[in-house]
């Protein structure tokens, strides 16, 4: 009962975040490019429904937990209701692939900015750790992940015309988002490996 107190907000949120990775996919694999957004109406009801479906019952356990534990539910009960609410607008408005496709236009340009950002805060402290002639390693890998993330970008500006296809990358969004749900809900069962940095008593001397 303590895990399901603890944990129901997460699972919640990991359910719509599964919900809406396996939509994604479904909604890149059907896309078609003559038939254009309006063969996508389907997955808005069907995104619609399932969210209707996944925020009612979150919102059933969030109120039946909170009273059998007489403790408040606004916590779990907030984020199912914004669950049912969003299912709702979903089904009455069939908005789902063109809000998806503006994220997407929005999303290879923060890959880009972020990327470089990253890049040179890698290049700098790698500068660093060859003058303090420390560890290299972590650097080496923040710059592979910059120049991954700002080569991705560059390949999926232009949407459908990209060199990485609109509908490819709904379909990587929703592999990504599937992956994430996964990780919340283990998250809850246990305890996830964590970055341990350790620091040299030479190192802690020179920061002082």
């Amino acid at each position: 009962m303590d895990l399901v107190k603890r944990s129901i907000s997460k699972w919640i949120n990991a359910a719509i975040v599964l919900t809406l990775g396996i939509m994604l996919i479904i909604a890149g694999a059907a896309y078609d490019k003559e038939a254009g957004v309006d063969a996508m109406e389907g997955i808005s009801l069907v995104l619609g429904i399932i969210l209707i479906v996944v925020g009612a019952l979150a919102l059933t356990i969030a109120v039946v937990g909170g009273i059998l534990a007489k403790t408040g539910f606004a916590a779990a009960g907030t984020s199912a209701g914004i669950t049912l609410a969003l299912g709702i607008s979903l089904v009455a408005g069939k908005y789902a692939y063109g809000m998806i496709t503006l994220i997407l236009y929005i999303i290879p340009f923060l890959l880009i900015v972020v990327g470089a950002i990253l890049l040179a805060d890698a290049i700098y402290n790698l500068v660093l750790a060859i003058i303090r002639k420390g560890s290299i390693v972590p650097q080496i890998v923040s710059i592979v992940i910059g120049t991954v993330a700002v080569v991705l970008g560059a390949l999926c500006i232009g949407g459908q015309d990209a060199v990485i296809p609109l509908n490819v990358q709904v379909i990587v969004l929703g592999i990504v988002f599937v992956v994430y749900a996964i990780v919340m809900v283990l998250s809850t069962f246990f305890k996830l490996p964590t970055v341990v940095v350790v620091t040299t008593e030479k190192e802690v001397k020179k920061a002082e």
